[in-house]
């Protein structure tokens, strides 16, 4: 009897407004608490930076992911529970269209949180540079499904030469059993039921050959970015495009930002200081150092930001019903006033 009792008395406590908002308030300090403390570190992170007892105090808690943790998930599950119960009672108790407007703010208010909590959690941002011609797993940018391929890449530049927007043209496949296939440019993504992927950034990709002896190895090689050299040693190699070559003696410069005359400015370097360099065009060769180095070709390159975000359609559907609750709870109350 003692146990049904107490089961009873659960309902009037979850009921009430007074434990909506005490759980709420706790909540939020937690949500706090997971905004100052960095998320998703390896254990050794909260040793190093919090010391040992307050980083395995953390770890143990599993403040480090808080918002996958199952103790903050019973939480938000017993807020929304609550603030669904608080609806319902007041709904079943409502002889007004005041009282159903109180009921679908409290569903809004469940809904919200429910997504807001569903997008701490689980959603996912990658960033990923692609060739144009090229493609990706998106499995291997930590999304579970679909196949990106950028087909094609351009730029459209003021009459100074400055870009003016990136355009790519990507195609999405065995998406959430969809296929999509879409031009992006900056501010205008490509929307894929939670997915989203922004045109971000772009630059020169520039292949290479590299040889040693009978090694040879084909590098694709970034514009400004050294990468090692295969082989034992602290080589690197820096590659810097030219679209439009010109040579004035002043030094090395391009008249224009199309590749209509291009070079690839191949560095050699060592410990970060410079031991040789060469200027090749598309099929030139030229020995740097013990390498013999071939300059195949130039391709585009697309910088794409991925977002995922499976909560972001809750918390609009959640604004939704907690906006129509609004209108419907003060209008009512206006009228009557006015009344």
């Amino acid at each position: 009897m003692n146990k049904k009792h107490q089961v009873r008395g659960i309902f009037p406590t979850l009921t009430s407004m007074q434990t909506a908002i005490y759980l709420l308030i706790f909540i939020a300090l937690l949500s706090a608490v997971g905004t100052v403390i960095p998320q998703g570190e390896k254990s050794s992170f909260y040793t190093q930076h919090y010391g040992q007892y307050s980083g395995t105090f953390i770890t143990l808690l599993g403040l480090d992911h808080l918002y996958q943790v199952w103790w903050y998930q019973v939480l938000l599950g017993l807020l929304c529970l609550s603030l669904l119960l608080c609806g319902y009672k007041r709904l079943s108790q409502a002889r007004s269209l005041t009282g159903v407007g109180s009921s679908l703010l409290h569903l809004g208010m469940a809904v919200i949180i429910v997504g807001a909590a569903w997008s701490l959690g689980y959603a996912k941002q990658a960033y990923l540079e692609i060739n144009q011609g090229e493609s990706a797993f998106l499995r291997d940018y930590g999304l579970k499904e679909g196949y990106l391929e950028v087909k094609k890449f351009n730029i459209d530049y003021y009459p100074d030469h400055s870009p003016r927007q990136y355009y790519s043209q990507i195609s999405l496949q065995d998406y959430k059993g969809r296929c999509y296939e879409e031009n992006i440019s900056v501010n205008y993504p490509l929307k894929a039921a939670n997915l989203k992927i922004y045109q971000t950034s772009w630059g020169w990709s520039m292949q290479a050959d590299v040889a040693k002896g009978e090694n040879k190895q084909r590098l694709s090689l970034q514009n400004g970015i050294a990468i090692p050299l295969p082989g034992r040693g602290s080589l690197e190699i820096k590659a810097v495009f030219i679209p439009d070559y010109q040579e004035d003696g002043t030094g090395l410069r391009t008249k224009s930002p199309y590749p209509h005359n291009p070079r690839m400015l191949a560095t050699l370097l060592r410990e970060g200081q410079i031991i040789d360099m060469v200027v090749l065009a598309p099929g030139e060769s030229w020995t740097l150092g013990e390498y013999n180095i071939i300059f195949q070709g130039f391709v585009p390159y697309t910088g794409l930001t991925l977002k995922e975000d499976p909560g972001v359609n809750l918390v609009f559907t959640g604004f939704a019903l907690l906006s129509l609750g609004l209108l419907i709870r003060y209008r009512n109350l206006y009228i009557r006033k006015a009344a």
